[in-house]
């Protein structure tokens, strides 16, 4: 395997196919993400404490119930929601190989799509970085774009996207000179039998 990638595997790798490279999203993105669950988290421990200094009469211990009832509830959100965000962080794959690019896309809990594209089918690569923060962490998309009007593969927040993108480039070219040294090779043989 290229890059020691040989602890990756997965359904459908040809015999001679071999992993370039493995992509997640950059850590930027997970730490946004869990910014705005942090904020929450700090509403809420807010809100639990000073509630009752301010509101002393609504502290009735029926009101004790549904308080604690809704801490309860707002706290099994927020590690729900915490969960979601690690899962889709986690479970968005791509996956670069000698042969083509193959895109896993984790969709809530339950739900994935995997798709792929070979390089002969590529029309468009282009890398897009926007924002303070991306331009200094280095961080952005790739979009793949095939002859199909509407097919185009997304490498989100992804970190170097312009080494990315040359990368996945480097494999199209090198895909290309395969197939048309391969070509060369068969009307050669045509032509001397």
């Amino acid at each position: 395997m290229i890059n020691g990638f040989s602890k990756f595997h997965f359904k459908g790798v040809g015999e001679n196919e071999e992993i370039v490279k493995v992509l997640h999203r950059n850590w930027f993105y997970l730490l946004q993400q869990f910014l705005m669950l942090i904020f929450l988290a700090v509403i809420f421990l807010f809100s639990v404490t000073y509630i009752p200094r301010f509101f002393p009469d609504f502290m009735g211990s029926q009101s004790k119930e549904f308080l604690a009832f809704l801490e309860n509830f707002f706290l099994l959100i927020i590690w729900v929601y915490g969960f979601l965000i690690w899962i889709d962080y986690y479970f968005d794959v791509w996956i670069i190989t000698t042969e083509r690019i193959v895109n896993i896309e984790q969709q809530g809990m339950f739900s994935r799509r995997v798709s792929e594209m070979e390089y002969s089918k590529m029309q468009d690569i282009t890398a897009e970085v926007v924002g303070f923060f991306p331009t200094i962490i280095n961080y952005g998309d790739v979009r793949v774009q095939t002859a199909a009007e509407d097919k185009e593969f997304v490498f989100r927040t992804i970190s170097d996207p312009y080494h990315i993108k040359s990368i996945i480039f480097n494999m199209q070219k090198r895909d290309s000179l395969q197939n048309t040294k391969e070509l060369g090779d068969m009307i050669k043989g045509k032509i001397r039998a």
